[in-house]
């Protein structure tokens, strides 16, 4: 199989910042990776997210085609959805291959993800998929939450069945310094 892999950093303009993701492109379909080599390739990378990228077109290049194949690993598993890793693929089909079409579409585990790009302000616009959520009732979960988040106020707790997360509203007083010393206790969850 034959693969490009680039190192991209998202949601920046400048080297080493932003978030980086690495991009791996095969010429010839994805299917003919096995899910354990791109573990493996993703393991070495290193990275939070690696993506693979491929057309679902036989024939078809990366270069010139609209749609693709988009799978994401960490070093440890595959994961149904990453946003950065999404918007460094759709910057290096963009940039770095010269992809002349304005909008991309990715068929992944989340669905089907668009690309948009925007010659007027040389951006880059993705749709994500929305993760509906459901209240909770906080005094049924409290415990829970104070293992999240320990003392700090919070006003809404929300539960998504789709992806499995609780989402915690903290109180618009905490300042960035409280949340940047939220220390889970995992092993007590």
């Amino acid at each position: 199989v034959k693969m490009e892999i680039f190192t991209v950093d998202a949601f920046t303009n400048k080297p080493f910042g932003g978030n980086p993701a690495a991009v791996c492109v095969t010429r010839s379909g994805q299917s003919s990776i096995e899910p354990a080599i791109m573990q493996n390739i993703a393991a070495e990378m290193n990275l939070s997210e690696t993506a693979f990228v491929a057309t679902l077109t036989p024939g078809e290049d990366v270069t010139s085609s609209s749609v693709f194949s988009l799978k994401w690993f960490t070093p440890k598993c595959e994961v149904s959805l990453c946003g950065h890793a999404t918007l460094a693929t759709a910057a290096v089909i963009f940039q770095s291959l010269k992809n002349p079409h304005s909008q991309l579409t990715f068929h992944t585990l989340s669905g089907e993800l668009k690309a948009v790009r925007s010659d007027s302000d040389n951006k880059i616009y993705l749709n994500l998929p929305l993760a509906e959520t459901e209240p909770q009732d906080k005094g049924e979960i409290l415990g829970l939450i104070k293992l999240t988040v320990g003392d700090l106020p919070f006003i809404d707790c929300q539960y998504s069945v789709q992806t499995r997360k609780l989402l915690i509203r903290l109180s618009d007083e905490v300042t960035r310094s409280q949340l940047q010393g939220i220390n889970p206790n995992t092993d007590a969850m």
